[in-house]
């Protein structure tokens, strides 16, 4: 079947049939239940969503939490991300989700003891005799998820005009909300995947499948594990008062728990967090182009320069707590998702939502902004259709204000000249950075050339540290061709994004 069919309610989004029947989600249609205002802001790039303010690092990605508020850079506020419901604090139903969530390590190492723990021919498991232990149990008994609390102030239809700051604020503390629970449902639907023994449901019962796939509407996002809420809002600080580093910050939430899942995403907090100044300056070096002004050029590159070597200097840790072995066996399969996995070779019906077969990419690497947004402002374009289509769809999977950021980086490059015209949203005008370098930037062209090839090589380094580490932690493990986390044939993908990146470097007169 082509074409949309309506999901149960009709009021979150649509699905659309693929070529063999099976339900995709589509970006375009995200937005469809989400109140205008939220739609207007969405096509903002300055727009800063409560939890996910730009520009794209772990530092800035953050809840409001004003007992831990600390500034950062040019007066940027940063706080550590929120840790539970407010809506639990009164509602038992609530309270009784962030218990489960508190509890998933207990529950999925919880020993199944009697046969009747395997279930023949239930229909929420797709008549597949599916494992249903301890963890899939307390889950599937959890109470009705509080939607109608939730997403009450949605129902109220804000207009798009700007918000008064008291309503402004009630806005904010909601969406910090949303995201919470998005949090929330994500980790609890993919224990239930994939934290117990055996092959995984073919079906995501109505008790979580329904809230996840209302909630992620709401905030404009698929309903599946993403690097947003597997990396992005799942830590702490430890000292608020010390920096996002390795040392200093712990995750909110694991699977199974232990040193190498917990080291393994902190990792990743660690590398956005050092990204964070050079991702903050990419708009301004565009600027500085589209003004000709080289100095603040050679800048801009240097600094994305800096923030590469520091991201290759985390990720070379990655083996002082987090094993290979382990890594293959015990902390990849919850992130994994269900298109392209022979787990789920048809995708998963989510009960309540869809009667079809739904097929997501799982959480991955590529769903970070970081490297999207060098390309973008570097002009780094990636040539071969498959893998420009597959990093396509990994920024529809991240946050709408990560996506509406790349898309401003992306449409600077269109003007390839200088001049001091404005953007629609009244700053300073970008412009091409790899033509304004190629055209040598006023007499600065060989000092310009040579950082910017700088900026290019260090990003081909981290590539290429990138692949070696996939090698190491899955392919080698692996004892048939295997797909990444994202559902890509992941080493010829991370062969292609190294070598395009590398053919960027610009070769002198």
């Amino acid at each position: 079947m082509h074409g949309r069919q309506p999901m149960a309610g009709a009021t979150v989004h649509d699905l659309a049939h693929g070529p063999r029947g099976v339900a995709h989600w589509q970006s375009d249609v995200w937005f469809v239940a989400m109140p205008r205002q939220q739609q207007h802001r969405q096509q903002s790039p300055s727009y800063r969503l409560p939890l996910i303010a730009l520009p794209l690092s772990a530092a800035s990605c953050q809840a409001r939490i004003p007992a831990a508020r600390k500034h950062g850079p040019e007066g940027q506020t940063w706080a550590n991300p929120g840790l539970r419901l407010v809506l639990s604090r009164h509602n038992d139903a609530a309270a009784a989700w962030e218990a489960a969530l508190a509890e998933l390590p207990k529950l999925a190492v919880a020993v199944q003891s009697t046969s009747t723990d395997v279930v023949s021919s239930s229909i929420s498991n797709g008549g597949s005799g599916v494992s249903k232990g301890v963890l899939r149990r307390t889950l599937e008994a959890l109470p009705p998820f509080p939607l109608g609390q939730l997403l009450l102030l949605d129902s109220a239809g804000h207009s798009s005009a700007a918000p008064a700051h008291g309503e402004q604020q009630q806005q904010d503390d909601h969406g910090e909300e949303l995201w919470r629970a998005y949090l929330l449902l994500s980790f609890l639907a993919h224990a239930y995947m994939w934290c117990e023994p055996g092959p995984p449901p073919a079906v995501l019962p109505a008790v979580l499948a329904v809230p996840w796939a209302r909630v992620a509407a709401a905030v404009g996002m698929p309903p599946i594990l993403t690097y947003a809420t597997y990396n992005l809002y799942n830590w702490r600080r430890l000292d608020p008062s010390a920096p996002v580093r390795l040392g200093n910050i712990v995750c909110l939430h694991n699977f199974l728990g232990g040193p190498d899942e917990e080291w393994f995403r902190l990792v990743h907090v660690d590398i956005e967090a050092r990204a964070g100044p050079a991702v903050a300056g990419l708009a301004r070096l565009q600027q500085a182009a589209a003004q000709d002004d080289a100095p603040s050029v050679l800048a801009g590159l240097r600094g994305v320069s800096s923030a590469l070597r520091e991201m290759q200097g985390t990720l070379s840790r990655m083996g002082e707590k987090c094993d290979p072995y382990i890594y293959y066996q015990r902390v990849r399969t919850p992130m994994s998702g269900w298109r392209n996995n022979p787990d789920l070779p048809q995708g998963l019906i989510y009960e309540g939502v869809s009667d079809q077969p739904v097929q997501l990419y799982g959480e991955t690497g590529a769903q970070s902004s970081v490297l999207h947004a060098f390309d973008a402002a570097l002009g780094v374009q990636h040539e071969q259709v498959w893998l420009r289509d597959y990093l396509g769809t990994m920024v529809a999977h991240m946050p709408p204000p990560h996506r509406a950021f790349l898309a401003a980086l992306a449409a600077a490059n269109s003007n390839t000249g200088t001049g001091t015209g404005t953007a629609g949203s009244g700053q300073p005008a970008g412009a091409n950075v790899r033509t304004y370098v190629l055209g040598a930037g006023g007499g600065a062209g060989g000092e310009l050339r040579d950082a910017y090839n700088e900026a290019v090589a260090e990003m081909e380094k981290f590539r290429s540290q990138h692949k070696a580490f996939a090698y190491n932690y899955i392919a080698k493990w692996a004892k048939r061709e295997t797909t990444g986390t994202g559902g890509s044939d992941f080493m010829p993908a991370l062969a292609g994004y190294r070598d395009t990146t590398q053919k960027h470097l610009l070769v002198p007169p």
